[in-house]
């Protein structure tokens, strides 16, 4: 394995994100003349040009970009330990950035976060918002809460909590179609669900003692709760969609619980990072705020 110089690859870094040397060497106060030794240097311990540079050129190279990407990982991760190290722990800075499913984010997080970022003034946080499943490595994401417990053991998986699901239908998308008393009888009905893997003629629909494989006519499949339940106010079909998204719309009768006995085994909500990154005083910080929030609720 080659060793890279810290300050060459920061160079690098900050050329790539300043669009020059010259204003990169500036910054990192780093003479002009030795900058771009430095950045040859670099290029002969990885053995790739990794930037165009000349007059009226300065640009990424192919090789260039995948070893900023790497770099500038391995930089945050590097400044972050740094930081818990050189600190007392009551200064949180940086930025956080939070990878969340639409509803999920909304409803849990924002639930929460107001009171985080009031307790850590000096933290910048990012949420995206959008993804079922979110791809630490490949978003760029500090931390992802969602559903399930996909990752494979690259991941740290911290459970956070249980949200109860539900069938419901509008009153009148009932009133027009066959009455629903057993889970074979929804086998005659439109269903909506969470599901956006495509069209399917089959659902499981898990409950707490199994599951159950129901045939349906599955008309509409989203990774948001809320345009399904959108679209079940629209009296388009039969909705599995989370309790505490659905209970407005219950108590205000504009939907009606569908098979209300029917206990469904509930999702599972977590929290999860990579392990490399446990350590790294931001995502301790919100690790460990938001499993104490829920632990005590």
């Amino acid at each position: 394995m080659k060793d890279f110089s810290l300050s060459d690859v920061r160079l690098f870094a900050k050329a790539a994100q300043l669009g020059g040397l010259t204003p990169a060497a500036e910054v990192l106060n780093v003479p002009k003349a030795s900058a771009s030794r430095q950045l040859q240097r670099l290029e002969a311990t990885v053995g790739h040009l990794l930037l165009h540079r000349g007059a009226t050129r300065f640009a990424l190279t192919e090789e260039g970009r995948e070893f900023l990407a790497a770099a500038q990982h391995a930089l945050t991760i590097l400044d972050d330990v740094m930081l818990n190290l050189s600190s007392d722990g009551s200064a949180v800075t940086g930025r956080l950035r939070i990878a969340v499913p639409h509803y999920y984010g909304r409803e849990l997080l924002m639930n929460h976060l107001p009171a985080f970022m009031t307790a850590y003034p000096r933290l910048e946080v990012t949420v995206e918002t959008g993804k079922d499943r979110a791809d630490l490595r490949r978003d760029a994401a500090d931390v992802a809460i969602g559903y399930g417990r996909e990752g494979g053991d690259e991941l740290v998986v911290r459970h956070l909590k249980q949200e109860p699901l539900m069938l419901c239908a509008a009153p009148a998308y009932l009133a027009r179609h066959a009455p629903v008393q057993d889970l074979p009888d929804l086998s005659v009905h439109r269903f909506l669900t969470t599901d956006a893997e495509g069209r399917k003629r089959e659902i499981s629909l898990a409950t707490i003692e199994k599951t159950h494989r129901v045939r349906v006519e599955s008309v509409f499949q989203s990774d948001d709760p809320e345009m399904v339940l959108r679209l079940a106010l629209s009296a388009r079909g039969i909705a599995l969609v989370p309790q505490s998204l659905a209970r407005p719309q219950i108590d205000g009768a504009t939907l009606v619980p569908v098979l209300p006995s029917l206990a469904l085994k509930p999702h599972d909500i977590h929290l999860s990072y990579l392990p490399a990154r446990r350590n790294t005083p931001k995502i301790r910080t919100f690790v460990d705020y938001f499993l104490d929030v829920f632990r005590a609720s």
